[in-house]
Parts: structure tokens; sequence; C-alpha cells
């Protein structure tokens, strides 16, 4: 899971992804990479990607579904692949070293200029971090062929994802809650509401919108991984952050989240999830 700051708008983002988790990602990014193996199968199958075709990617992070994409199209196609976080964009380039059809961009998709126009637009969670999402979704339709297709994966809500929902809720109840966010703000849930996707994509100027709530399997390692996770990234990680823990109370909720995960995860666990794949088409 990555983000697309904006230059003229997204600053917080692109600070973020470069200086907080851009950098907290890498330290986790076996484990983020294996659980994601199913989010990859699901939005690949279906984006559908063809040989000979050009593919935007936005968000690509450390180049795991860049490096499935251009196996996909073909030494006849090409992928570009965008990102704002170095951190993340140098464990792409290791990755993606030879591919002489991946081309890596440390760019900002809301803002930047593409050289010719793509077949297909996609990410796998890179697209919740806009600040102006309709205006960054028109420049992708731009960046896109007549008859073009957009093919995201983006996180369903909270409550269908108990990896997040379990931990966010102990969190709370020994930090108290999160400073209140305006609806829709840039974030892992920001596309959870398929009304509010429906309108900024119709916004963009998209045909063809559809948002399909998808339940699938992230693959759990062990609990003390997922304790450990839930703490990093997601949204109680996010909070640990915000209240400022000290090392014991973080370790005291590592540990209230591994008694709370033995459903969810375990030595080849896989754990429920339900994630949005959103397609639409550029009619023009």
């Amino acid at each position: 899971m990555s983000a697309e700051g904006a230059a003229g708008g997204n600053e917080r983002q692109i600070a973020y992804w470069n200086e907080v988790a851009g950098p907290k990602w890498i330290r986790v990014q076996a484990a983020m990479e294996a659980r994601l193996i199913g989010v990859e199968d699901r939005l690949l199958e279906r984006a559908a990607p063809r040989t000979g075709e050009r593919v935007l990617e936005i968000g690509c992070g450390t180049g795991t579904t860049t490096a499935r994409l251009a196996g996909l199209v073909g030494e006849g196609g090409h992928v570009t692949a965008v990102d704002v976080s170095r951190p993340m964009l140098e464990a792409a380039r290791a990755r993606l070293a030879g591919r002489a059809q991946v081309t890596l961009m440390e760019a900002d998709a809301a803002f930047a200029t593409f050289a010719a126009p793509f077949d297909l637009v996609t990410s796998r969670f890179g697209v919740m971090f806009f600040e102006d999402p309709a205006a960054a979704f028109a420049n992708l339709r731009r960046a896109l062929a007549p008859g073009g297709r957009l093919v995201c994966a983006a996180w369903a809500p909270i409550e269908d994802n108990p990896h997040w929902s379990v931990p966010l809720g102990i969190a709370i109840e020994r930090l108290g809650p999160p400073k209140p966010r305006r609806p829709h703000a840039p974030g892992p849930l920001a596309f959870s509401d398929p009304a509010h996707v429906r309108a900024v994509l119709a916004a963009a100027g998209f045909a063809d919108i559809a948002v399909e709530a998808d339940g699938v399997e992230l693959y759990g390692n062990t609990l003390d991984d997922e304790a450990e996770m839930a703490a990093t990234m997601g949204p109680a990680g996010a909070l640990i952050d915000e209240k400022q823990a000290d090392p014991a109370a973080r370790a005291a909720l590592i540990a209230a989240f591994r008694d709370a995960l033995p459903t969810y995860a375990g030595p080849d666990a896989r754990l429920p999830a339900t994630i949005h794949l959103i397609t639409a088409r550029n009619s023009g």
C-alpha cells in the first residue's frame, strides 16, 4: 500500500510517505508483500492486462504489482509505475532492475504529465491519498486512451476488516479516540464509501463506473507478526503514532492485540478482509 501526494496541495502526504509510512513499510516489507498476494490476484484478474498494452500504475510502492504487470504485458508492452515515496521506490528499483518494459517515476500522479496514452490505469491501494481526488482522477483520465480502463483496489469500511477494527478498538480504549477527520479525508479508508467513489469518478469524467465489495484473504504470518503489524501500519498504528505512545504502552498494546487476534491470525492463517474493486472507462 503506497500513496500519491501533490506538490500543489498534498505536501503532507508526500512528507508522510517519505518520512513515516514509507520507512515503516520497508521495515515490514516481506510480511506486507506476502499478506497482499490475494489482493493482487484479484486486482490483476479484474484489470486483465494484455500482451502489448501500456499500463500506468499509481502508488507502485516496492514494485510487487509492477513486476506482475510487466510479466503480463510482455516485452511488447510497457508499465509506467508512479509513486511519491523515495524509500519505497528504491526498493522497487532493486526489484525491477533489468526490466526494460518498466519505467519508475518519482512523481505525483495528480499533476504529472504522461508521455503517451495508456490502455489501463491501475492501483493496489495507491489512490486513496489525494487531497482533491476528482481533480487527480481527471488527470488520470486524460492519460488514458479513448475507451481505456481504470481498475483499482481500495479498502472497504473498517467494520468489514477485523484485522484493523479489532486492534483499533483496543487502541482507542487505552489511548482515547483519534482526532476528528473530515469525511473522506486522504487515508486508507478514503474510498470506503461507494457513493463517494462513484461521485469522484463521475466528476472526473469517467463512464461505466462500478464499485464492487469483494471478500479476500490476507495471508497471515505468526500471531506475533500480526500484532506487530497492527501496531505499525493501519488505523491502530496511526493512533499509536498520534498519541505518541511510549515504548511500554506500545508493548502492552501489542500484547493485547496478540491476545485479541487468535481467530484472525496464526501460522498459515488467512485473515478475512474486504476490498472495493473500482472500475471505470474513459469515454472520451
